[in-house]
This record gives structure tokens, sequence and C-alpha cells, in this order.
């Protein structure tokens, strides 16, 4: 089992916590917006911490221990999350173009690619985040959406990463594989080079 396992679970429960907390809240005016805030922190922070979670999974194949530790370090140093300039960056960063775009490929072929560029690529979610993350006031110009708009969005989610999860689980698997075997054949023939030499 991986170190870095994926969770709805928690951020689920928080959300219906704060959903329960919202359809209770009518009579005030400021309670429902700090619920919804709320959800809406929760979840950006979730979607970067479900990213960050797949692909540390790549750093426990048999690696060299330098090699490890500078994927780690790479991946720490991504923050935000869209589609192209942190999901596929660290995707080529970390797999290599081939194996990223054969995870593209699958991702493409069971009709969950847009999906997950628009979900990654959601400026209008973004700008609101931005808003509510830098702001403390009342801000009549923005609107959030109510915390069981998110409980939606966890869902669809969560089953893309889990799937991406499992593919990359594969890659790095072969990829562990081929380093075996090539580093056994590699003995087995300084083995007979050196039984020749003699």
């Amino acid at each position: 089992m991986s170190e870095y396992n994926l969770d709805s679970e928690k951020i689920l429960r928080n959300l219906n916590k704060l959903d329960e907390l919202y359809n209770n809240s009518s009579g005030d005016d400021l309670a429902p917006i700090f619920y919804s805030k709320i959800a809406l922190m929760e979840y950006c922070g979730w979607i970067e911490c479900s990213i960050d979670l797949i692909m540390m999974r790549i750093t426990e194949a048999e690696y060299s221990e330098v090699i490890s530790l500078t994927g780690k370090s790479f991946l720490k140093s991504i923050n935000n999350f869209s589609y192209k300039d942190h999901f596929i960056k660290i995707l080529v960063q970390v797999l290599g173009m081939a194996n990223a775009e054969r995870l593209v490929e699958a991702c493409r072929e069971r009709g969950e690619l847009d999906i997950l560029k628009a979900k990654l690529d959601n400026t209008e979610l973004k700008k609101v985040r931005n808003i509510a993350a830098h702001t403390y006031h009342r801000d009549d110009s923005v609107s959030y959406d109510a915390p069981n708009f998110f409980i939606t969005e966890v869902n669809h989610l969560f089953d893309i990463f889990s799937k991406i999860a499992i593919y990359i689980d594969n890659i790095t698997s072969e990829t562990s594989e081929t380093s075996e075997t090539s580093e056994t054949s590699e003995t087995s023939e300084t083995s007979e080079t050196s039984e020749t030499s003699e």
C-alpha cells in the first residue's frame, strides 16, 4: 500500500458539516457566507493536496536516493493547480514526456480529459478563491457557491484522480521491473566476462 494514499472521506466529512451548518444558518446574513468561503478554501486545498499525493507516489519506486530526493524537492516547489502549468508540468518532469503522453491519452480514451482540464483550469473558481483568501470583509460583488456544490465536485474529481493514481502506479512498477531486469542482466554479463577472463 502506498504511503501517499488519496482520500475523499475527510474532505467530504468537512463539506457535509459545512453544508449542515449552512442550511441551519437561515436568518443570519453572515454565517452562510462564512461557511461557503470555508468550503471553497477546503475544496481548493484538497485539489492541491490530491495532486501532490498522486505525484509523490512516483517517488516510491526503486530510485537511487539522490534521484528520489530531487524528485520530492521538485514536487514540493510546485504550488497551486492548473492543467497545463502545474499538472502537466509535474507529469512531464517526474514521469518523462512519453509516460506523461500515455497517461493523458488514457484519460482522453476514458472521456475524462476534458473534465479534468475544466476542473483544474476553472478561472472563475480561482478568482473567487483568491478573493476569499485575501479579503475579510463582506463583498456583495462576489457570490460563493454553497458547500453542497463542492461535495459533487469532490466526487467527480476523486474518481478521476484515483484512476490516474492507479495508472501511475502501473507505470512506475513497469519502470522498476525494467530497471531490476537491466541490473540483473548487467550483473550476469559482468560475471560471465569475469569468468571468461579467468
